[in-house]
């Protein structure tokens, strides 16, 4: 399934920026046709999990991951329809009010629509069970399973902003806002490294007082996720493939279509494995600082700074058990 759905992808992509370099209203039109029909299936799947009894499913063999097909169901029954609305011009004009994006680019409306899908990505494992539900079915993943996922999310930007399609190398990557950083503008950047480090410091106090029960899940959650993940090695791979496949993705191609808001809310969602609590509010708050970094700068320094503050957290991780059992050495006085 993997497969045929990354084909499917970026066919849809490619086909999005011929159609838009055309500026034909009638490939446009049959466009519009194909991102109607590619939300169908979504649609009738959404609809299935609602109405068919959990046993119906099982013996069609459609329930397997699903603790919960009803919520499932209703996860992507809302996807789909916001994939369908979003395919309708007076929709697309209302929300140009209030996002940067082109109501009649196709390329435009694809983002709108796939935006709802990454977001529904994120969602629909946590719609099984919370983060408890997450515990039991999480793997864990290496830092080269990491960074072939990065990898994606950067082939997605570089195709999407239409890469040999409608722009060469050099329009792309100023398109993307991949610009050589000063010293100056590195320096800017960076000093937002030590507030976003005390924010989390405080989001995580903030959550083991409020909800000791959840702080715990999460631990126990990342130390799964990140098992393999144990060397410096590891952490540094791990933190430049965020920083690379993330940024170019999310302020590099997203933000100039979507906002800064919208951005940012879709970054916070694509991270649940956070759940939805105070960490949530931090990853929002973290996108919407890169978001400004790349508006004010480019996405180079956003890149460096979002590499830097996962690195350290990943730096922090490595450290804490050896601080612990140096701690339990210690003479008390």
């Amino acid at each position: 399934m993997i497969v045929p759905g990354l084909l499917l992808l970026f066919s849809l992509i490619f086909a999005a920026n011929v159609v838009q370099g055309q500026q034909d209203s009638r490939l446009r039109r049959i466009f519009n046709w194909l991102l109607v029909l590619f939300n169908l299936p979504a649609f009738f799947a959404g609809i299935s999990f609602l109405l068919v009894s959990p046993d119906q499913l099982a013996e069609a063999g459609l329930s397997d991951g699903f603790t919960e097909p009803k919520t499932a169901g209703l996860v992507l029954l809302l996807t789909a329809v916001w994939g369908l609305l979003v395919t309708l011009p007076e929709l697309r004009r209302w929300f140009a009010h209030w996002m940067p994006i082109d109501p009649e680019a196709p390329v435009h409306t694809l983002a709108l629509m796939l935006s709802g899908y990454l977001a529904a990505n994120g969602l629909l494992p946590l719609s099984q069970g919370g983060l408890e539900g997450l515990l039991e079915t999480a793997e864990a993943t290496s830092s080269l399973e990491v960074a072939a996922g990065e990898l994606l999310l950067l082939a997605v930007a570089l195709a999407g902003v239409g890469l040999f399609v409608r722009r060469d190398l050099w329009k792309a990557v100023d398109r993307l806002g991949l610009e050589r950083p000063t010293l100056r503008q590195i320096g800017r950047g960076l000093r937002w490294l030590p507030v976003l480090l005390v924010l989390m410091l405080v989001a995580n106090f903030f959550l083991a007082q409020a909800d000791p029960q959840q702080a715990e899940v999460m631990e126990e959650l990342n130390d799964l996720l990140l098992g393999e993940i144990d060397s410096v090695g590891d952490w540094l791979l791990l933190a430049v493939a965020a920083g690379i496949g993330e940024e170019i993705l999310f302020r590099g191609a997203l933000q100039p279509v979507l906002g800064i808001w919208v951005t940012s809310l879709l970054f916070a969602i694509v991270h649940t494995q956070y759940g939805l609590s105070v960490a949530t509010v931090l990853i929002f708050i973290v996108g919407y600082v890169l978001g400004i970094i790349r508006r004010r700068q480019n996405t180079t320094v956003a890149i460096l700074l979002h590499a830097a503050y996962n690195f350290l957290l990943g730096l922090g991780a490595l450290l804490a058990p050896m601080l612990e059992e140096a701690a339990a050495w210690l003479p008390w006085w």
